[in-house]
């Protein structure tokens, strides 16, 4: 490993970690293997327990949530599968709360296979929801799209089941940069990203939802709140704040 993985443990007990991913690594290895540098192959190294069961699939042993490859920070990963099976119930019942901070720019461009988003300007000092169904897009279904009730019924055939929500919270703006808190608690391949995109304030770093290019990416697990297995009570576990 290029590096000390326990160095990146921001929390531990007898049923689960908390990790902190680096950006540019994937979180799980591909289904057909291979990637041996993901986080999972990682932290394996440190807790074998990790791999010793399937979760969501066998080659995802206990990992609770994925982060996109480019995205950085927590990701909670069970050590057993009564943990593993636990979460996954409290997060079904939406117990399971994921906090990202959110490094954009503004653009007037609406990128193919947008519509007009339908909400409130997310530039206010309060919470706006922006909720929608999910498709996937383009060229190897590399992207995904909000999905409303109103679209056409080829569209919505196409579309996820679930409604998916995120809520915004604008913090601030600095020269051209404008930040953001986005918390969810169930979550679809590239929600945050997409809903922000729509909105019109893509992620730096994000070329696939029109953002400028950058030698960062914008986007960052840095709190999870969820239910302890063991204590059964709420436990927030958190990055130090050092974006903002």
């Amino acid at each position: 490993m290029k590096y000390n993985i326990s160095n990146n443990i921001i929390f531990e007990d007898h049923n689960l970690l908390v990790v902190n991913k680096l950006s540019k690594m994937p979180t799980v290895p591909l289904k057909n293997g291979g990637m041996g540098n993901t986080l999972l192959d990682a932290i394996s190294q440190y807790c074998i327990d990790v791999k010793s069961f399937s979760g969501y699939s066998k080659h995802e042993g206990g990992v609770l949530h994925r982060l996109d490859t480019l995205t950085d920070g927590l990701v909670l990963i069970a050590k057993n599968k009564e943990s593993f099976d636990f979460l996954i119930n409290e997060q079904k019942k939406n117990n399971f709360e994921k906090n990202y901070i959110v490094r954009t720019t503004y653009s007037t461009k609406l990128m193919q296979g947008f519509f007009e988003f339908p909400f409130e300007s997310i530039i206010e000092n309060r919470s706006v929801v922006v909720e929608s169904f999910f498709r996937h897009y383009g060229k190897g279904r590399k992207s995904v799209r909000p999905v409303m009730e109103d679209c056409s019924k080829i569209v919505l055939s196409k579309a996820s089941k679930t409604k998916y929500k995120t809520i915004i919270n604008f913090i601030k703006k600095e020269d051209n940069l404008f930040y953001f808190n986005c918390c969810l608690t169930n979550g679809f391949r590239h929600q945050i990203r997409c809903h922000l995109a729509w909105s019109g304030y893509p992620l730096i770093g994000d070329k696939l939802y029109g953002g400028i290019e950058s030698d960062e990416f914008g986007l960052t697990c840095n709190s999870i709140n969820f239910i302890n297995p063991a204590t059964k009570k709420r436990q927030t576990v958190c990055l130090e704040d050092k974006l903002l």
